[in-house]
């Protein structure tokens, strides 16, 4: 398992986060980019406001402040519904891929690989996919995953007091959507005056970027963002990540009035407790979303087990 200091982190349920730790996951947790993408979507509901108030930030006006809150406020609500869902998604390491099944319970989120480079498992991967399954399974590890789950959504929310204030935005252009909403393109950079009032909200101060968001909804269509000077955390203690880090996050709307993440990209350098090296290489992708009722574990196993098998069949179809 790979550590990281409070940095950047991956849009489901509390989806991306910026604490320490936050990034701490184990490449058998799914998904584990799903913090970093709650933090783009609130820096864009911020932009968003601030485009909304007359094309310009306005940090210090007030009704600016409310209507980043109530922006905030709207998403945090669509993300603290009791929603379950499976979905695939496609993990991209280096030159190396798998796709996995992933579903919600009650009890935490659940998956299987069924490719891998595009590939049913030969018998030694199975071998070591049962056994990853098997231990994915403990409820120990279950009941551990859910608390970590839980704690990073409670991390998350003492931070969106300091959106408004941690950014300056500006207005590149507007473009209307498929389904006739009204996209907006935002420029966001760090706010030179902006003081962070806490060890995890440092890394606003190193981020600038691109994001579109789809004004209608008031939702985060994408983000797009660059580390463009090196971020320390406690004094350099604690952590860095270096100058160049580069991410990108887009979402679509599921279901009505329900987004979640369909592409997650994080490249990040840096170190950690001084001496530990920080190497963030992920490229995922979600798509299928589907709905489904609360499972046992029992049952949870079984879905994943029929979705492999058709998956398999599929490929094998002339």
């Amino acid at each position: 398992m790979q550590q990281h200091p409070a940095c950047l982190v991956p849009l489901r349920k509390s989806r991306c986060v910026l604490s320490e730790g936050a990034m701490t996951r184990s490449r058998d947790s799914a998904p584990h980019l799903r913090g970093f993408a709650l933090y783009c979507l609130l820096v864009c509901v911020a932009a968003q406001s601030s485009y909304a108030a007359g094309g310009e930030a306005s940090p210090a006006a007030h009704p600016l402040v409310e209507l980043v809150r109530a922006a905030i406020e709207n998403q945090i609500k669509d993300d603290q519904q009791p929603r379950l869902f499976a979905w695939k998604e496609r993990k991209n390491r280096g030159q190396r891929s798998q796709i996995q099944t992933i579903v919600d319970t009650p009890n935490g989120p659940l998956s299987r690989v069924t490719l891998i480079d595009n590939k049913p498992l030969n018998p030694q991967q199975r071998a070591e996919e049962d056994e990853r399954v098997r231990r994915m399974c403990d409820p120990e590890q279950m009941s551990h995953r859910l608390k970590s789950r839980q704690e990073d959504d409670e991390r998350t929310r003492p931070l969106l007091a300091v959106i408004p204030d941690a950014f300056d935005f500006t207005y590149i252009g507007s473009s209307q959507a498929q389904n006739g909403h009204k996209f907006i393109r935002l420029r966001f950079a760090a706010r030179p005056s902006f003081e962070p009032p806490t060890r995890e909200s440092a890394v606003f101060t190193g981020l600038q970027g691109e994001m579109v968001v789809d004004e209608t909804a008031s939702r985060l269509v994408s983000i797009e963002g660059t580390l463009f000077k090196d971020v320390t955390f406690g004094w350099g203690i604690l952590g860095k990540l270096y100058k160049g880090g580069h991410f990108l996050v887009e979402q679509s709307e599921i279901s009505p009035s329900h987004w979640e993440t369909t592409h997650t990209f994080v490249k990040m350098e840096g170190k950690a407790l001084m001496f530990k090296p920080i190497h963030i290489d992920e490229n995922e992708s979600s798509w299928d979303y589907q709905s489904v009722p609360p499972m046992s574990v029992a049952q949870a196993m079984d879905f994943l087990a029929r979705s492999s098998q058709s998956q398999q069949s599929a490929l094998r179809a002339p």
